[in-house]
């Protein structure tokens, strides 16, 4: 695919696979384009390995943060069961958005939780929200541990 921003005459030109066609700048198709490419090209650079929530690295777009608060405060779940925890970010920021609603509590499944990993987890200020549970998310018995505590 072969894009084009013309800035002075807003337009987009976009080229792919013998097509080409000319998009209004401000279009929520040119939008699109542009978005596309943008994630394209921030996961080439793994930018989404850039950020931290409360002092633990987050591997999300911060887009993505914001939305998830949204669903998140708008349903206000008992239980949020998060497979794949890699470093806890995104478990801290479930349980922060649990505390400040005062409201709900986040159990975090991965088939293995490194010790470094489960020892920041473990010692962060939030960790009273946090249960870490360590199998495969898909077995039997995993999943019934995870269901046990989903009726705490």
């Amino acid at each position: 695919m072969r894009i084009a921003v013309d800035t002075s005459d807003n337009s987009l030109r976009v080229s792919e696979a013998g097509n080409e066609r000319e998009l209004l700048l401000y279009s929520p198709e040119a939008f699109s384009v542009l978005s596309r490419l943008w994630i394209n090209v921030g996961w080439s650079l793994k930018y989404t390995y850039s950020f931290t929530w409360m002092g633990r690295p987050i591997i999300q777009l911060p887009e993505d943060i914001v939305r998830i608060q949204e669903v998140i405060y708008a349903i206000k779940p008992d239980v949020l069961i998060e497979t794949g925890v890699a470093h806890g970010g995104s478990l801290i920021l479930y349980a922060s958005l649990f505390k400040a609603m005062e409201h709900g509590r986040v159990v975090g499944v991965d088939v293995e939780i490194r010790p470094h990993n489960r020892k920041a987890i473990e010692e962060h200020l939030l960790a009273p929200f946090i249960t870490l549970i360590e199998g495969d998310s898909v077995h039997p018995e995993t999943v019934a541990r995870a269901r046990q505590h989903s009726f705490q």
